[in-house]
């Protein structure tokens, strides 16, 4: 079994087809080896699925094709900064207790909610190259051109009920729409596992979303309830199928998806072992996700994020 499937003939050896929602689409093996599309991807999924795995593989991917990458890991598990500091978490500064500091940033005056900014207050933005004051703080190198910043576990507050767990993340509601990327700078985001962190509106953060869904009836149900809150807050997406282990499997992804995804994995006893490891043989795959992002982009996350609040608001005066 092919990990990335062409739909119809080669015509040429720089041009492919993958296939897409409905139909198959071209895509440019020469614009996608340039990885100049500025970018984030945000990967999401059933608790299971592999989404961490299939993240940390993206952020590799990448980081070897000379990109600048911000990895943000923005589940409590931390599984994707485990795999990226190869099973060592030192010392990092969390987000979760970065409140104070990206209100100071953007201008907030004690008492403002944050979606002032994005209603009244004058747009401040962040910056990965040279970083701004915030980034520069809450980024841990790990390498040249590869960074990580992560939500952290559970603190005090929400052990002890003072606080939902919710606002651990809530500072890349502000970060992320807020970020401009330069050419060749990519952000990857590992969502917490399930609906639950989509709902809150996250998502109008990234640029596009990576659904991943293993051959298996309940986390395609998971990852069609991502996929209809994603058509709420109208941020592009695409599906992956992850652990496929025949052509049977991924007829039923596609079947109980609506559409095919545009990579299939394998399952992976190296992965489940070694998560640090980097998976050359998906190395196809990771480039047609890649290409599936950069037809969908519209780089209109601060436009969607401003349009949420618009809408929240409304909502809250009807």
């Amino acid at each position: 079994m092919h990990q990335i499937r062409v739909c119809g003939s080669i015509a040429s050896p720089f041009q492919i087809k993958l296939c897409g929602a409905a139909t198959s689409f071209p895509v440019s093996l020469g614009v996608v080896l340039s990885y100049s599309v500025p970018m984030i991807l945000g990967f999401l999924g059933k608790g299971g699925s592999g989404k961490s795995s299939v993240a940390t593989q993206m952020t590799l991917h990448l980081a070897a094709a000379q990109r600048t990458v911000l990895a943000v890991d923005a589940d409590h598990n931390m599984d994707l900064s485990y795999n990226l500091l190869n099973g060592e978490l030192p010392s990092l500064r969390f987000l979760g207790d970065s409140s104070l500091d990206i209100m100071a940033y953007a201008g907030l005056n004690n008492g403002e909610r944050y979606e002032a900014l994005f209603l009244t207050k004058t747009l401040v933005r962040f910056r990965l190259s040279p970083p701004d004051s915030f980034t520069g703080k809450y980024t841990f190198p790990i390498r040249e051109g590869l960074a990580l910043m992560a939500a952290g576990p559970q603190t005090d507050a929400v052990l002890y009920g003072k606080a939902c767990s919710h606002v651990l993340t809530t500072p890349l509601k502000v970060f992320l729409p807020l970020l401009q990327l330069a050419e060749g700078q990519a952000v990857v985001v590992d969502e917490k596992a399930g609906a639950d962190g989509v709902s809150t509106g996250i998502v109008t953060g990234i640029d596009v979303g990576v659904i991943v869904a293993e051959p298996a009836i309940h986390s395609i149900k998971v990852a069609l309830q991502i996929a209809e809150l994603m058509d709420f807050h109208e941020t592009p997406y695409v599906f992956v199928g992850n652990k496929v282990g025949s052509d049977d499997d991924e007829d039923f992804l596609t079947e109980k998806l609506g559409q095919k995804p545009v990579a299939a994995l394998a399952q992976s006893d190296r992965i489940r072992r070694d998560p640090s490891h980097h998976m050359l043989e998906w190395q196809a795959s990771m480039k047609a996700v890649v290409a599936a992002a950069e037809i969908r982009i519209r780089h209109d996350r601060l436009a969607r994020t401003m349009k949420k609040f618009h809408r929240n608001e409304a909502f809250s005066g009807a």
